[in-house]
């Protein structure tokens, strides 16, 4: 601004003395000087105020405050780094939305382990406390007659074959879950294994707990090619789901491309069965039985993955059918 008031004070003395060109040149001068300070001021203002809308932007960032960054106002204002902004936000506002979400998963996985080993407590606890009242009652009295002996002893076995069948759909769930099971392939009589499994619930489960109720087998003789360890796993799975829910009976009907179990109970609902097969899931009628922690149906479904075929379902399809499940083999 100095140099300014020199040129404009030499202009003004020039005049005096009616130098005029000496005078328009140092007016031009000083003009063109006044001209180049002011724009320089104005760009570091311009600069200044830039790095501060850009410094916010980036305080927001760090803060998780996306609602704080206005990409229009930036636009406007024509920030040079807008564009590097908005994708910073985009990229961290999406990781967040990851990291919620997986947080969530977490969080559910958690309420479901949570429940699922409050169900195995329950389920193991209930008959440990038979087996163990049950031996404990042999031992002090040990002159107690035969019958009343027997039957405790048949109490044990029973509760203790429940105790090994849950841990083994444990571990085969987890086995199906994640592809570590061995399957040998090969060809046999369906109708020879379901008269071996039906057999075993006639010699366990309809002499000890559903005494009764009876099942029924349909069909003929048919020769499939499949693990007859895992068919054997469906079809327990499957009839002993059955028998909770049947009223007297269950049917199993060997057809031409499929096994049909029925019972003859009160089904489930229509928004239930979409889930039936989920892992832990339990319908609003298994919610208040406590026969069950909701792995039956997702193993049938596994084993129905790994043999490349699908498993259906029906419920009130008439008046004496309750749910029928179709399974393609």
């Amino acid at each position: 601004m100095l140099i300014c008031g020199i040129f404009f004070a030499t202009a003004t003395i020039a005049l005096l003395f009616d130098f005029t060109s000496i005078a328009i040149i140092c007016n031009t001068l000083g003009l063109l000087v006044t001209c180049a300070t002011f724009l320089r001021h104005n760009k570091h203002e311009k600069e200044q105020y830039l790095t501060e809308s850009t410094k916010n932007a980036l305080k927001a960032l760090t803060q998780k405050q996306f609602q704080n960054i206005n990409i229009k106002t930036l636009k406007k204002e024509k920030n040079p780094y807008v564009n590097e902004l908005k994708a910073l936000s985009e990229a961290m506002q999406k990781q967040q939305q990851r990291i919620q979400k997986r947080t969530r998963k977490l969080h559910e996985k958690n309420l479901q382990n949570t429940q699922l080993l409050a169900s195995i407590s329950h389920e193991i606890k209930n008959p440990l406390s038979i087996i163990q009242a049950s031996i404990e009652t042999i031992m002090i009295h040990k002159e107690m007659r035969q019958d009343m002996h027997d039957k405790l002893i048949h109490r044990i076995m029973v509760y203790s074959k429940k105790i090994n069948a849950l841990l083994n759909k444990l571990a085969l769930s987890e086995s199906l879950e994640h592809n570590v099971i061995i399957v040998k392939m090969e060809h046999f009589d369906i109708l020879s294994l379901c008269e071996e499994v039906i057999e075993g619930f006639h010699n366990y489960l309809l002499k000890a707990v559903y005494q009764d109720k009876k099942i029924i087998l349909e069909g003929k003789s048919r020769f499939i090619f499949a693990d007859r360890i895992l068919i054997e796993q469906v079809l327990n799975n499957l009839i002993y789901n059955a028998l909770k829910y049947a009223h007297t009976q269950v049917i199993v009907q060997i057809e031409e491309h499929y096994i049909a179990i029925i019972d003859d109970g009160d089904g489930v609902s229509k928004h239930d069965l979409p889930n039936l097969t989920k892992k832990y899931y339990q319908s609003s009628g298994a919610k208040h039985n406590n026969h069950s922690l909701g792995l039956g149906l997702f193993i049938v479904k596994e084993i129905a993955k790994i043999h490349n075929t699908q498993v259906e379902f029906f419920t009130k399809r008439t008046k004496k059918e309750g749910l029928c499940v179709h399974f393609h083999i």
